[in-house]
């Protein structure tokens, strides 16, 4: 058997203890019954203008000016390659 061969195996091996050491650790778990409840009553109290609530005017505010700037620098940025790239053309050519 070849050196390669023997790491190849080594791997395998090692491999396969990591999993079976994973799947002794890794085991399923069942929540207790009150967090269950007490996170379903939470979810069910929720209504959707709440979430429209909590997102207040100013966040709204920050978030759109936020995109329209990331925006406007990309599309000054594509201008300015383009910009730059065709300019350079017509310098080369006269």
């Amino acid at each position: 058997m070849s050196r390669r061969q023997k790491m190849i195996e080594a791997s395998k091996e090692r491999i396969g203890a990591l999993e079976e050491q994973l799947s002794r650790t890794l085991q399923p778990i069942t929540p207790p019954g009150e967090v269950v409840q007490r996170l379903g009553s939470r979810v069910r109290q929720l209504k959707p203008r709440m979430i429209v609530k909590r997102l207040s005017n100013w966040e709204f505010l920050l978030i759109v000016t936020g995109s329209v700037m990331s925006a406007a620098m990309v599309i000054l940025t594509v201008v300015r390659a383009l910009f730059y790239f065709f300019g350079r053309r017509k310098r080369r050519t006269v």
